[in-house]
């Protein structure tokens, strides 16, 4: 199976989403993290797929 890279603006924004979110969960990394990254990228998708981005 081949690994493609998102093409859309809404699958950039879900995909750095989720790398975020399992971030957050690894204690050394997710201090580092700022809090607000993944509720901006939430909002990020949410917009780009109600534009049909």
């Amino acid at each position: 199976m081949k690994m493609m890279l998102p093409k859309t603006p809404s699958g950039w924004a879900m995909w750095l989403y989720f790398l975020v979110v399992g971030l957050t969960l690894i204690p050394a990394v997710g201090g580092m993290l700022p809090g607000f990254l993944a509720p901006l990228f939430a909002l990020v998708y949410a917009v780009a797929a109600l534009f049909g981005m």
